[in-house]
């Protein structure tokens, strides 16, 4: 049903995907400019994109892609079990999502150390994804709960 608590982690963790788009992954000042390392690629504080570094990622399709999931999610209430599933499958890919963005943060991290002294810092971007992926965990004990409180009473049909 939709009404249940796991449709609302679910609902949340999709906006924590989706929120990505509007907030920076990392800042890193350097001397006089600033760098953002956006989900839609790498840019200067004027809005020019970086193109000297790739992003190993298209994020921006991948985080899309994970905010469409968890809402696609939540209308699978009719098969509990398939919705545990496939709620597993997205929370597992939102922890590679996180782990991708840290490792080409330490990388964009390593370019820049190598010329002028950059002062770098996290952006909400960075821990939304750890955000949906909290949720998405708990959308999958509540689905696991829902089940078996299912299975109990049928028991006792």
């Amino acid at each position: 049903m939709l009404q249940r608590v796991q449709t609302l982690f679910l609902l949340g963790a999709g906006a924590c995907a989706g929120l990505t788009w509007f907030f920076p992954v990392r800042s890193w000042a350097l001397g006089d400019s600033e760098v953002r390392f956006m989900t839609f690629g790498l840019f200067t504080g004027e809005g020019v994109e970086v193109v000297d570094i790739g992003l190993p990622l298209p994020y921006h399709l991948v985080h899309t892609l994970l905010a469409v999931a968890f809402i696609v999610s939540m209308f699978l209430h009719r098969n509990r079990p398939r919705q545990a599933r496939v709620v597993r499958g997205i929370w597992l890919m939102a922890l590679l999502i996180g782990v991708m963005q840290f490792i080409s943060c330490n990388s964009i991290d390593a370019y820049y150390a190598e010329g002028v002294k950059a002062q770098a810092s996290y952006g909400a971007s960075f821990f939304l994804p750890m955000g949906s992926l909290l949720l998405a965990i708990l959308a999958e004990r509540a689905i696991r709960k829902d089940e078996e409180l299912v299975r109990s009473a049928d028991r006792l049909r």
